[in-house]
């Protein structure tokens, strides 16, 4: 490892450190919002699973038929994901009070997740026929391009706090998968997200000289930090010899 590498590694722990002592007060004591549409029959498991960081709302024990404003939450959970609902959210139809929270949250971009044991035609896999067991594989593929994603109640904490897991494979039966060697699908391209055109959106709280590279090399010349975010010295010398590469 060169100097420079390990000088930047060091800044940037001593600067995580300092973020992670500096902000732990901060930090508990912002409870963030969650909308959990649908019926939640996993209610324990989920206020267990997500702990005392967060502030949960249930749409189902809404005793009026006023409809909750996604705009007001931080996070939105889809607890249940019937077949029609499925179907009606692939084609951008409002189904139902559910239906309107849910289109309403991806107009608004926001992620919408969904809960893995909610989604009901995965009940089916070990007696439906493969061929129409994929065309709702196609629609939950669908939804996901929207915006939203599937999350097991074990890994919907480190979800909604951004930190990535890897996706869980779904095991295939002995029929499914001589069917889908036969005729595979493709899995449709999710683009990255990006706040306005020809800016890119860096969620990192400590920066360094290579997460601004990476971003330069891939074509971005505007980028936009989280607030408060720390830039490393090597940083802030890669954005001195860079021109048109900027802080937005």
């Amino acid at each position: 490892m060169n100097t420079d590498a390990l000088v930047e590694l060091i800044a940037k722990r001593v600067m995580e450190q300092l973020l992670a002592l500096q902000g732990a007060t901060e930090a508990r004591k912002a409870h963030q919002s969650v909308l959990v549409v649908g019926d939640c029959d996993n209610r324990q498991q989920l206020e267990l699973a997500l702990g005392h960081e967060y502030v949960l709302s249930f749409t189902a024990d809404r005793e009026n038929d006023e409809r909750p404003q996604p705009a007001k939450y931080d996070h939105i959970i889809l607890a249940s994901l019937s077949n029609s609902l499925l179907s009606a959210l692939t084609i951008g139809l409002e189904r139902g009070s559910e239906g309107c929270v849910i289109v309403e949250s991806l107009l608004l971009g926001k992620t919408v997740h969904i809960l893995e044991e909610g989604i009901a035609y995965r009940r089916f896999r070990d007696t439906a026929n493969p061929a129409f067991y994929q065309v709702f594989q196609d629609k939950e593929a669908t939804l996901c391009s929207f915006g939203m994603a599937v999350v097991t109640l074990d890994s919907l904490s480190d979800a909604l706090t951004g930190v990535d897991t890897p996706e869980k494979p779904e095991t295939a039966s002995v029929n499914e998968v001589v069917y889908q060697v036969s005729a595979p699908k493709e899995r449709p391209y999710v683009e990255p997200k990006l706040a306005d055109k020809g800016v890119f959106n860096l969620e990192q709280r400590v920066i360094g000289e290579k997460d601004l590279r990476t971003c330069y090399e891939q074509g971005y010349r505007k980028i936009r930090l989280q607030e408060r975010a720390l830039i490393t010295p090597l940083a802030k010398d890669f954005l001195r010899m860079k021109e048109g590469l900027e802080l937005v």
